[in-house]
């Protein structure tokens, strides 16, 4: 599998994967991020394969930022929001006033 015409077909595929994660971190789904960081490491193994320093570099600093952005959107995805167990209401002032749901 040394061929790098071959690779550039199994490269485009993962691209499909990371454009489908990219597409699902759109919809607010963490593991969306997991998508594209699967999209990613291939090009870090062709960069090796193929002696390819600057896409060495390149593929670690994407691989870290999904890595960051799975890890940070997941921790997010498991905490309540703020205003959870509070009832909107509205003063007679006319504004929004949250108050504890019973």
């Amino acid at each position: 599998m040394h061929n790098e015409a071959t690779w550039t077909w199994i490269l485009l595929g993962f691209e499909f994967v990371g454009i489908s994660g990219m597409w699902l971190v759109g919809a607010r789904k963490w593991w969306g991020w997991g998508m594209v960081l699967c999209g990613s490491a291939p090009w870090l193994v062709y960069a090796i394969v193929f002696n390819k320093p600057g896409f060495i570099a390149m593929s670690c600093i994407w691989i870290t930022t999904h890595s960051r952005n799975m890890i940070v959107w997941r921790k997010n995805a498991q905490q309540p929001p703020a205003t959870a167990g509070m009832m909107d209401t509205v003063s007679p002032a006319g504004t929004l006033v949250f108050s504890p749901s019973r």
